[in-house]
């Protein structure tokens, strides 16, 4: 299948990367082609445009380590090879047995509020990988990424693109990985190694240079409906993948527990982590969660969480109740939290109404009101400067509609408004430190905030579909964190100060979206019996002719016979015409057995394949067909 996604818009640029240089058009534009069959179980992906670096699959089976997709603008090649089927086996969901990936292109960032926003970093990216399944549930795989000369994506977020203090920034890094996995059992090891060097230290702070190692192991167990789940790892100070920071200067290890039955559900975790530098982060966090069905149509539950950080401990439980009546599925919640800088109490209720049957197919309501009341401590308040009362009261409500007025058009809207004018204070803790940066309080104001969304969109033809957006949001905050955004050693002016703890900002923004689809290169089915989970089709010609001279090559001379069944797999069949020929058309790839009936044939000419001791038998033989090409087979009748 062949796809093309192009953007064009016209507006100011107001990400975070660059200032607002008034209204301009702008746009991306991304070829893809998925599933392209390349014959005997091969098939590839590609895309080229503005895109993202492939990654083996082996890395999507863990939960702790984690190897970020880049963007780039570029292209990127995939390559799976599949196993023939088996004789039972349905070609449902097929798993290649072994992959290769190639990308290469400029690295860049991903902005843009509703409509994607690239920010070419410069420099060149080149990343490849593969993975083989080496026996029945044992695979290996490895994938490699290089960055040379792109400018540091924290300094463009911090200063800006135009800056001409942006350092330029070449990385290497290698990470290989071997999993077994049986159906109760998957256990998978990961080892990386990358190496940074920049022009300059001023983002030292985020990702410092040098070489940096990690491993990680980790297994699940299943039996029946329980589940465990364990792991270690370590990942040393400024690990980095390209040009992002991956997990670091952590070591540690968690556990996963959980188990249902016909009305319970329990669930359990815990997660112990330190610092390799002894800087960063360490502690332990706390998991637990409880579901009960009381009926067919109500259920409790409770969830809560500890966290032991930092010499600093927090809490918190939620509480809630499900249940079903004639009005719809509703939900409500309570809950509370607690940690040495404040304490939080909240209660929501959330309703899925049920519609009457008069309105159209495909109505919705669902509304949702919600309370929260804050505490802080002494601590919190000489944090937030004593510019703030001490406890707060909010209130929330949301509304979200969804029709279908008529066949294939649909209409959404989602308003939501919140009184929340109050300023809070928390730690930052656990259960991991991403980026290795020293963060330390968050502090965050949120005032009064709106916002409302309008989506509707009609599919005017089988190709052809219409959308519209329309968007407004109201909102203020204030944040400060421990990141190190001013580089003098004297550290911010108190205007500069000001400047980072306020910020507001109203979006409101129209889209009109006209999109055409239009597919290639799918075939409308195959006949034959499949080999291969995937592949293209092929076509397969030839004539059934009388071989006078025994050559079994068809001469010019020689003539066809009529009325001859050919057989294809012994699942289809088709009839020579009056010169002898046949044709079939559409063919699945591989391997394919003919076979003929010669009822027809006139004596004393019969087709035959040659036996053992001179003795003929059934003409059975195999052919390889190729995708998108055509496999010419003459079948010779001699004289017995």
């Amino acid at each position: 299948m062949i796809g093309l996604d192009a953007q064009l818009r016209r507006g100011s640029r107001l990400d975070p990367l660059s200032p607002d240089n008034g209204d301009r058009w702008n746009g991306l534009v991304k070829l893809t082609s998925s599933n392209l069959p390349l014959g005997s179980g091969w098939s590839a992906d590609s895309a080229a445009g503005m895109t993202t670096t492939p990654l083996i699959e082996l890395f999507d089976r863990q939960t702790r380590f984690f190897v970020p997709v880049t963007p780039i603008l570029g292209g990127a090649v995939t390559i799976e090879a599949y196993r023939p089927l088996a004789a039972d086996q349905p070609a449902i969901d097929p798993a290649p047995y072994a992959s290769v990936n190639l990308s290469v292109g400029e690295p860049g960032l991903l902005g843009g509020l509703r409509l994607t926003d690239y920010t070419g970093l410069s420099g060149l990216l080149v990343s490849g990988g593969g993975q083989l399944e080496l026996s029945q549930g044992l695979t290996a795989g490895g994938q490699a990424i290089a960055v040379e000369d792109s400018r540091d994506p924290f300094a463009v977020i911090f200063e800006g693109t135009d800056s001409s203090d942006v350092p330029l920034v070449s990385s290497r890094a290698v990470v290989g990985s071997m999993g077994f996995s049986r159906p109760d059992l998957r256990v998978q090891a990961n080892t990386i190694w990358s190496t940074r060097a920049s022009s300059s230290n001023s983002s030292q702070a985020i990702l410092g240079d040098g070489d940096a190692f990690g491993a990680s192991l980790d297994a699940v167990y299943r039996s029946g409906r329980t589940a465990h789940a364990g792991g270690i790892y370590y990942f040393g100070p400024g690990l980095s993948w390209g040009t992002s920071a991956i997990l670091n200067n952590a070591y540690g290890g968690f556990y996963r527990f959980s188990t249902s039955s016909q009305r319970w559900r329990w669930t359990f975790s815990v997660d112990a982590i330190d610092s390799v530098d002894s800087v960063g982060s360490s502690g332990v966090v706390l998991n637990a969660d409880a579901r009960r069905n009381l009926t067919f149509t109500t259920a409790v539950g409770a969830n809560s969480s500890l966290r032991f950080a930092n010499g600093q401990s927090a809490g918190q439980v939620l509480g809630y109740v499900e249940f079903e009546t004639d009005l719809g599925t509703s939900r409500t919640e309570a809950g509370w939290s607690r940690d040495n800088l404040s304490e939080l109490y909240r209660a929501g209720f959330i309703q899925n109404w049920s519609l009457p049957p008069s309105l159209p197919a495909g109505s919705r309501l669902t509304t949702q009101v919600s309370f929260q009341h804050r505490t802080q401590s002494e601590n919190a308040s000489q944090i937030l400067n004593g510019d703030r009362a001490e406890t707060s009261d909010s209130f929330g409500i949301a509304t979200s509609v969804g029709l279908m007025p008529f066949r294939d058009a649909t209409i959404d809207a989602t308003i939501a408004y919140s009184s929340d004018a109050s300023a809070s204070a928390s730690e930052f803790f656990g259960p991991f430190q991403s980026t290795g940066a020293a963060f330390g309080t968050l502090v965050a104001q949120q005032q009064e905030s709106f916002s409302a969304t309008l989506v509707a969109s009609a599919r005017l033809s089988p190709s052809l579909s219409l959308s519209g957006t329309y968007t407004d949001t109201t909102s203020s905050l204030i944040s400060r964190f421990g990141i190190p955004v001013f580089g003098s050693p004297l550290g911010p002016t108190s205007e500069q100060l000001d400047e980072l703890r306020r910020s507001s900002f109203r979006l409101r923004a129209a889209y009109l979206t006209l999109r055409y689809s239009l597919s290639a290169g799918r075939p409308p089915g195959s006949i034959g019996v499949r080999t291969y989970p995937v592949g293209g089709v092929g076509n397969l010609e030839g004539w059934v002719f009388l071989d006078e001279n025994g050559s079994g090559v068809r001469d010019p001379a020689e003539v066809g016979v009529s009325d001859i069944i050919v057989i294809l797999d012994g699942v289809q069949a088709v009839r020579t015409d009056g010169s002898g020929r046949y044709r079939f058309d559409g063919i699945a790839d591989g391997p394919h057995r003919i076979t003929v009936n010669t009822d027809n044939l006139p004596l004393p000419w019969f087709i035959e394949t040659a036996g053992e001791g001179g003795f003929g038998r059934p003409f059975a033989q195999v052919v390889e067909i190729g995708v998108r090409t055509t496999t010419n087979l003459d079948i010779a009748a001699t004289r017995r």
